[in-house]
């Protein structure tokens, strides 16, 4: 009987285990299995003493050849054997030959989502045409053009500008005599197109052939990434497409409604994210990101409806390895708190990022890619789309005289020639150029001008050199200011010839360039004012005051850049103190240890909430 007692007490201890003060029942049919991938970035190894309690297994290189062969004749490919060598071949070959990009993936992941686009179209196909019977040739011919158009689908939207033509002659020598198919989303086309005109946007033919790029990814991979540099049709990519699919939707049963949901994951830190626990209450808070796939993954979506959860933020080792689950076949995020929350079908993520410098090669081969190159957009649609803004029809002929004789060798000198303070893009100098001119120039309205085109035509050139001087020129060392003032007066001789361009401004009493000095105010401080209160105009404070003046004037945003000790500081607080009783202002002070929560906290203090969401400025001021 003892020996019988003995056998259940050390039974009963070998299926229950005390775990932080928590007894739990083991099951010997339950086992955990670790997969990692040594080397990569924002991982470390397993502890030397928990390594030695799991069994290594090292997984072997994938035979590719025969998994495509295996898929192919799975969605129903008669020629697989050689449209598998096909596939290998090319994806090798572009591994060795394209440019080495972060956002590239050509593994095995890569290869099932063309082969699952492949089958998705085979089957479409299936069902439109009717039951004829083909002759071998035929069936060739069309399993090579179903393949050539997913290979197509899945990678061009990815590929950076330098290695299209690679990829299409390499596409060409594995498909010799084959063109590729054209595309049957006219309807989709249009209405992309048609929103962008109707929101005062160019619709260039790269940004369609974009945003149709990245609907051709979103049939196949439920996490979709848009990589590129600020300004590059990141957000108008998956906002127009968005717009085109709800307004098809009603019509057409092929479109879904689209709902989106935004989120800045880098905003806040990974327990406002994810979740955590209190460790004195082991009481469980939802986190932010947490809390919303729970809300979008339980509610039940409407017949024939979409919802997208927008990740608008860098991509760095920290949050996004803890998505994998999520990315991957499981579609699964699963918390440390045990919940594990199932994604459906018609819940998406869409990222917007800058670049995949930091993501490891699991995260990236888990996302479709779409990247958005900047070169491709160019500046000109910009120009364009604040030009149509314009009633007047005599300003927008000057301005577009204006641009192609300024901008290019302007742009040219500060890329080739000049070293900013702040890194910047071509996109955004052109936009604060727009945003400077409306804000410096004074339109006059007199019967003098309008009979005097040529006077009319000199003032506005005026005005649009100083605001590209401002924009294009302001952000540079002073070296590069020598090097802008030598383009510029390259350009056109408006400007005296003394000194450089920054030295002056448009005197609008006399209508000519007048040099800064004439503007500096003279001021004598008074003898009780303190030492450190006494500021002593010059010409840096006082051009940079009415530069300033003007952008608030015109509810414009600015960043003032500058070495310690030039007078950044000094200049916004004569501006500030000189402002209107209707403005308000307050000074946060930065830190490498400010966090979000105290940020939020000093902007609401600072505010009065009218309504759930909504704050405001007291007393109804600015």
């Amino acid at each position: 009987i003892l020996s019988a007692l003995m056998e259940v007490k050390e039974k009963e201890e070998f299926t229950r285990k005390v775990f932080e003060g928590k007894t739990i029942k083991v099951y010997h049919t339950c086992a955990i299995f670790i997969t990692m991938n040594p080397g990569y970035a924002g991982r470390s190894e397993l502890p030397d003493n928990l390594k030695s309690l799991f069994r290594p297994v090292s997984m072997m290189k994938p035979d590719l050849e025969n998994i495509c062969e295996i898929m192919l004749k799975s969605e129903g490919f008669i020629n697989s054997e050689v449209l598998s060598k096909k596939i290998v071949s090319l994806y090798r070959l572009m591994l060795q030959q394209l440019s080495k990009q972060d956002h590239y993936d050509f593994g095995l992941r890569a290869i099932k989502s063309v082969l699952t686009c492949a089958g998705s179209i085979k089957r479409a196909k299936s069902a439109t045409e009717e039951n004829t019977k083909k002759d071998k040739e035929r069936t060739e011919n069309e399993e090579n053009a179903i393949l050539m158009t997913a290979i197509y689908d899945m990678n061009m939207p990815k590929f950076v500008s330098e290695d299209v033509p690679l990829f299409t002659a390499l596409f060409a020598d594995l498909f010799p005599g084959y063109d590729l198919p054209e595309g049957e989303n006219e309807a989709l086309k249009q209405a992309i197109i048609n929103h962008l005109t109707d929101n005062n946007l160019q619709p260039k033919p790269i940004l369609v052939t974009k945003v149709m790029q990245l609907f051709e990814t979103k049939l196949t991979r439920h996490g979709t990434m848009l990589v590129g540099k600020a300004l590059s049709g990141k957000s108008t990519a998956w906002t127009s497409l968005q717009s085109a699919m709800s307004a098809l939707a009603p019509t057409n049963p092929k479109f879904q409604v689209v709902k989106s949901y935004s989120l800045n994951p880098k905003s806040i830190t990974l327990n406002e994210l994810f979740g955590v626990f209190n460790d004195m209450t082991k009481e469980w808070t939802d986190g932010v990101l947490s809390s919303l796939m729970r809300q979008l993954c339980q509610e039940e979506a409407a017949k024939g409806e979409q919802k997208w959860l927008v990740m608008d933020g860098p991509v760095d080792t920290l949050w996004i390895e803890s998505m994998n689950t999520l990315l991957d076949d499981n579609k699964v995020l699963t918390l440390i708190n045990g919940d594990r929350i199932a994604m459906p079908s018609h819940v998406s993520l869409l990222f917007e990022v800058e670049d995949l410098a930091v993501a490891s090669p699991a995260t990236v081969s888990r996302v479709g890619i779409l990247y958005m190159d900047i070169t491709d957009l160019g500046w000109e649609p910009f120009v364009d789309s604040w030009l149509n803004s314009k009633s007047d029809a005599e300003l927008v002929k000057v301005l577009r005289e204006m641009f192609p004789k300024y901008i290019p060798k302007m742009l040219k000198c500060w890329e080739d020639e000049c070293k900013s303070y702040v890194v910047t893009g071509s996109n955004n100098l052109i936009i604060s150029l727009t945003k400077l001119f409306d804000a410096f120039y004074v339109a006059t309205e007199t019967a003098d001008e309008k009979q005097d085109p040529e006077g009319f035509a000199l003032n506005i050139e005026n005005w649009f050199a100083f605001a590209a001087i401002w924009s294009i020129g302001a952000a540079v060392d002073d070296n590069g200011r020598k090097n802008i003032d030598s383009c510029v007066r390259d350009i056109e001789t408006i400007f005296p010839h003394a000194d450089t361009i920054y030295d002056y401004f448009i005197n609008l009493e006399k209508n000519e360039w007048t040099h800064w000095r004439e503007k500096v105010p003279s001021t004598r401080p008074s003898p009780n004012t303190p030492f450190h209160k006494i500021l002593i105009p010059t010409v840096d404070t006082t051009r940079n005051r009415f530069i300033l003046q003007n952008l608030v004037r015109t509810k414009t945003n600015t960043l003032i850049v500058g070495g310690t000790g030039v007078g950044k500081t000094a200049v916004i607080s004569l501006l500030l103190n000189s402002l209107e009783e209707v403005y308000m202002y307050f000074t946060i002070n930065f830190s490498a240890q400010t966090s979000s929560s105290q940020t939020q906290e000093i902007l609401e203090s600072k505010f009065e909430k009218r309504t759930k969401i909504k704050y405001c400025p007291p007393n109804s001021k600015k």
